[in-house]
């Protein structure tokens, strides 16, 4: 299907599968942000305003170790660029969207959302909204939930986050890679990944995002235009 559905609630249907996923990060980032002397308004705001897992679980941590605002500011930003890509992919593909509105999108779009709509080669405003904004909702009522009991949920929160995180990105990621391009970049990406894994501030994921992404548009180019001069 190229065009996705008009309504929101197919938006909210489809993404269930992921919330469901990401409901326990939710719940733990709540006990995390408990520990990290945050504060349950201190939590819930960074799931408000801030609203991306892997940079709230950062901050936090940079937060509760006396880190500065400019190191935590300068970390999660760096954490975060993965979404201008997202939205640089996903904003010539959103349909009756002003410039305005897409800016506005852009907050609420996070891996799971990006997941669900990408699939479409044209994407509907309420489809789009229906998809983000479940995500949204069902983040907020984890960490509540989280920092509300953290005390009793403590004692059962042993498990390490890297690893939960590692499945959760995996099926997100495999339904997308279909064809020899997609094969081509994931494989350069996990590559230059791990070979510039010792990078500060885990730039090299951001690096390497970009080499993947430049060699897969110019083995693209060539591969459609084969008289071109190498």
């Amino acid at each position: 299907m190229k065009t996705s559905p008009e309504t929101a609630m197919q938006g909210v249907a489809d993404i269930i599968p992921l919330l469901l996923g990401t409901a326990p990060f939710g719940l733990i980032f709540g006990v995390f942000a408990m520990e990290m002397g945050l504060g349950t308004a201190g939590g819930q705001g960074f799931s408000l305003f801030v609203f991306a897992g892997s940079a709230q679980f950062v901050g936090s941590s940079l937060y509760g170790h006396g880190a500065s605002l400019v190191i935590i500011f300068t970390t999660t930003f760096l954490i975060n660029l993965r979404h201008a890509l997202y939205g640089a992919a996903l904003a010539p593909r959103l349909s009756g969207a002003n410039s305005g509105q897409k800016i506005f999108m852009s907050f609420f779009l996070t891996d799971e959302a990006f997941a669900v709509v990408s699939k479409f080669q044209f994407i509907k405003s309420g489809y789009f909204w229906g998809a983000a904004l479940a995500m949204y909702v069902n983040w907020q009522i984890w960490t509540l939930i989280g920092l509300i009991f953290n005390s009793q949920l403590r004692e059962y929160i042993q498990l390490n986050l890297g690893f939960l995180m590692v499945p959760a990105l995996i099926a997100i990621i495999v339904p997308q890679i279909k064809t020899k391009s997609s094969v081509l970049c994931s494989l350069l990406a996990a590559f230059f990944s791990v070979m510039l894994s010792d990078l500060p501030h885990q730039s090299g994921l951001i690096i390497s995002t970009i080499i993947a992404i430049a060699v897969t548009i110019s083995y693209e180019y060539f591969a459609s235009n084969p008289g071109n001069p190498a």
